[in-house]
Order: C-alpha cells, then sequence, then structure tokens
C-alpha cells in the first residue's frame, strides 16, 4: 500500500522552535497579525536558502550535530520588537546571553558551503510575528505590539530542519540536539 505523501519544494530553514508557553505567546501576536500562522511554527530564523533541501540537509548533517555537541541547551529571552521595512514585517528580537544564536547560524552557514542564504549580510535572529500590505499597518501594529509585549524566555536544546511541502505548509524534517 503506498502512502499519500506530499513532494518537499526547493527551499529550506533552519530554525530554533518557540517552545511551551512561550510558542503560546507568540502565536497570539501571529494570529492577529500573520495571514501564514497555521503553515509553520513559531520559530527563530536562523537560515533561509531558497534551493536548500533535505539532501543538502542529510549530507551536512553529521557535521552540524558533531558542532552542536560542544554546545550546551541555553536560554533565549524576548524583550523586544524590530522591523524589515523592506519587506514590512514585525518580528521579536530574541538574545541569548552568550552570543549562541549567532554561533548557531555561523555552523549552519559553514556547514553549506555552495549554498546562498538569505541576508548573509544583515542578518538579525528573528521570530516573525506579522507580514503587512503597507508600512503604515507595520507601523500600527509595531505600536500595538511594543504597548503590550511582556519579556519572555524559554529554553533551547535542539534545532530544527523545515521544508515546505507542495501545499505551502512547512514541515520540520530533522532535528539535532544540542549537547550531544
Amino acid at each position: 500500500m503506498e502512502q499519500d505523501r506530499k513532494r518537499f519544494r526547493k527551499g529550506g530553514t533552519v530554525t530554533i522552535a518557540v517552545s511551551g508557553d512561550a510558542a503560546n505567546y507568540v502565536d497570539g501576536f501571529r494570529r492577529r497579525y500573520d495571514p501564514n500562522v497555521s503553515r509553520i511554527m513559531p520559530h527563530v530564523t536562523l537560515a533561509f536558502a531558497p534551493e536548500l533541501d533535505v539532501c543538502d540537509w542529510m549530507l551536512a548533517r553529521p557535521h552540524i550535530q558533531e558542532a552542536l555537541a560542544q554546545l550546551p541547551p541555553f536560554i533565549i529571552r524576548v524583550a523586544e520588537l524590530g522591523t524589515f521595512m523592506d519587506e514590512n514585517v514585525l518580528w521579536l528580537r530574541p538574545t541569548a546571553l552568550h552570543g549562541e544564536l549567532l554561533m548557531l547560524r555561523q555552523t549552519i552557514l559553514g556547514s553549506f558551503p555552495g549554498v546562498a542564504f538569505d541576508r548573509t549580510d544583515d542578518f538579525v535572529p528573528h521570530i516573525s510575528i506579522g507580514f503587512f500590505a503597507s508600512s503604515d499597518d507595520l507601523l500600527e501594529a509595531r505600536d500595538a505590539v511594543c504597548r503590550e509585549l511582556i519579556p519572555f524566555s524559554f529554553r533551547v536544546g535542539f534545532i530544527s530542519y523545515l521544508q515546505a511541502d507542495e501545499g505551502n505548509i512547512w514541515q520540520c524534517v530533522d532535528t539535532v540536539e544540542l549537547g550531544g
């Protein structure tokens, strides 16, 4: 009996899942401002590449796993907002005490030398919470979220590789644990 499985389309992202109560809190904003809330879990974007696929990921996975074995789980704190004005995106700014987010990103980029990742020069780790048709709508939402935002934290124990299926639903294809 053959299973009905959707095929993945090109383009993959490496993320950190926003977990527990933090995920529910983030999704409260996303339900208001993100039309794709049901298509992808709340996450910190570490790296996205339009040409990355699961075959590339699986080839690089042993190197990534070895590198992440040296990094123990850590806490992310979120207390600020940011915007990508060029794309009308509202996002939350996660921070880690010892620069772990940028270290994770560098590990990912270094694991795929032939892959072109988005925003290589101006990357900011972020949790997207809204996409808007105009900058006025974006700024209005930013002001509303700024008044409501209560700082929060969550634990990071693994990274995830996500890829969208033909229905544009992002699936967690694989995870790699921190700290071995």
